[in-house]
């Protein structure tokens, strides 16, 4: 089944991409919605460099759409009606328990006439970090939006002593509910890695950002173990 993934750029999407892989779905394009200007992704505030980079690393082409929040769902399915149009018979999806995204993705799929993918709903979130971990994969954090997350975790990789943390203040370890973001910067699939070398955090309306000034793609061992 030809697929794209919905991609953010963080650990969930990268995940569910990584599981679509494993289940033998062939995953053709991903595709990222931006801020009305552009420059910025959706929800997490990455520039549109660093997709293009992770695009690049992960060896599969990426489209763009901007728009406001208001016609966010209008632009989305009009992206989805052109990849069908051009053989997609599926979306990958990385939401894994807030049942109100999942009947979104369902609602906008079925309307476009595409398959909607969730390889990670239902999954225990301690389990799926651990699974997430286990196979190399890594992350930062690169925002910060619930107020009980302490600051000096921004910029940290996600490791066992950051999930711990998370766990010991009340928040929900994976962040599903928008608590926290992260950039997927390494991982089996990737064939080469990201290295950020230059940032500062930013304080926006919603939170508090990484704002990534400098990175750099490094070249690593290019074989993919799934």
């Amino acid at each position: 089944m030809r697929a794209f993934v919905s991609f953010s750029g963080g650990k969930e999407s990268v995940f569910a991409f990584f599981h679509a892989l494993r289940q033998g779905i062939k995953v053709e394009v991903l595709f990222t919605m931006l801020n009305s200007k552009g420059k910025k992704t959706r929800g997490h505030g990455l520039h549109k460099d660093l997709i293009m980079a992770q695009a690049q690393a992960l060896r599969v082409p990426v489209v763009f759409a901007n728009a406001s929040w208001r016609r966010y769902e209008e632009t989305f399915k009009r992206v989805l009606r052109r990849f069908r149009a051009n053989g997609i018979e599926a979306g990958v999806f990385g939401d894994l328990y807030l049942e109100e995204h999942r009947e979104w993705v369902e609602r906008v799929c079925n309307e476009v006439g595409l398959k909607p993918i969730l390889p990670l709903w239902g999954q225990d979130p301690d389990g799926l970090l651990q699974e997430f971990l286990s196979h190399g994969f890594k992350a930062v954090l690169v925002a910060i939006k619930d107020q009980r997350i302490p600051v000096e975790l921004l910029g940290k990789f996600l490791e066992e002593e950051v999930i711990k943390s998370l766990k010991e203040i009340g928040v929900d370890p994976c962040g599903e509910r928008g608590e926290y973001h992260t950039l997927v910067v390494d991982g089996p699939l990737f064939s080469r890695s990201l290295s950020i070398e230059a940032f500062k955090k930013r304080k926006g309306k919603k939170g508090i950002f990484l704002e990534i000034l400098k990175f750099t793609l490094l070249d690593k061992d290019t074989s993919v173990s799934l």
